[in-house]
């Protein structure tokens, strides 16, 4: 029988001791404090970061497109008190390299598992925010064998109507108003996008030289998963979703979870389409109890020759 779990953030808060404490303010823009690393991933040069302890569970993070790994800065700290996290940027993003090519999910997964190869590491928990959590999903179908446990947070790539939700073909205009306009709807906490964050943003943004990976991606983007898709993954696969996101509607990530056969969906309140960034301490302890349970009962995988 298909689990389905919804977890209000007091539940999530009460679900590790010692987390009673106010939570401290989202830092939207925030930077990771742990040196950038590169290595050669079929010829081109792929950054991450690296943190915890090398002999625990691993957990390699996937940002969206037009993000980088720094977007898991409230998030990898608390994660790598448990587990070798890695963040890494995916090719064609953030500080890796950027060759002219159409960007599929196979690319990327390809290139997530031979990294996973170079460093000797034989599976990983995959845990992404929208097209991240795609990746995810993507990486258990393509590489299962490399693959423990899921997190998929806001995706919009699940079976389903599809009703509601913010679609703006043109996509937002790479200025102040359109920054604005953009963060206004990914976040509940309107207060949050304030002149300074919307600068920074837009700064980050005119900098980061990923438009032509967002163009080639979107151009043909993949149809949403099948639920006959979805079957095929086996392993335990957590659904993260704020319950006031505009862009995914919460009943999404429920038609996602009912999808597999291990699925589960947590509800976070007060937040919108992006969880880890606005409610992180919460995102931080539903992620980790998640994967306590997941990765302790994890069957090893037969090492390879």
């Amino acid at each position: 029988m298909r689990e389905l779990l919804s977890a209000m953030c007091v539940a999530a808060v009460a679900a590790i001791p010692g987390s009673a404490q106010s939570p401290a303010r989202p830092r939207l823009l925030d930077r990771l404090h742990v040196p950038v690393r590169y290595i050669e991933v079929f010829g081109q040069r792929t950054a991450y970061y690296e943190a915890g302890p090398v002999h625990a569970p691993t957990v390699i993070l996937i940002p969206s497109l037009g993000w980088d790994s720094h977007v898991w800065a409230q998030n990898l700290p608390s994660l790598a008190q448990r587990y070798h996290v890695i963040a890494v940027d995916p090719l064609g993003l953030g500080l890796s390299a950027k060759p002219l090519i159409d960007y599929k999910m196979d690319t990327w997964t390809d290139g997530f598992a031979e990294l996973m190869r170079l460093k000797g590491l034989e599976r990983a928990a995959f845990v992404g925010g929208v097209m991240g959590g795609a990746l995810a999903v993507q990486m258990a179908l393509d590489h299962p064998d490399r693959v423990t446990a899921i997190v998929v947070a806001a995706s919009n790539s699940g079976p389903g109507p599809h009703h509601g939700g913010i679609r703006l073909p043109g996509g937002y205009p790479p200025s102040l108003a359109g920054t604005r306009a953009s963060l206004l709807d990914a976040f509940y906490d309107s207060t949050l996008v304030t002149d300074s964050v919307v600068r920074s943003r837009l700064a980050s943004r005119l900098a980061a030289g990923d438009g032509y990976t967002v163009q080639r991606h979107l151009a043909d983007h993949r149809v949403p998963y099948s639920p006959a898709e979805l079957e095929r993954i086996l392993v335990p696969a957590l659904f993260l979703w704020c319950r006031d996101d505009k862009v995914t509607p919460q009943s999404w990530g429920a038609d996602f979870a009912n999808a597999l056969p291990r699925g589960k969906l947590a509800t976070i309140e007060l937040c919108g389409h992006y969880p880890n960034l606005e409610q992180p301490a919460t995102f931080n302890r539903l992620v980790i109890v998640f994967l306590d349970e997941a990765l302790n009962a994890a069957t090893p995988a037969p090492r390879r020759p």
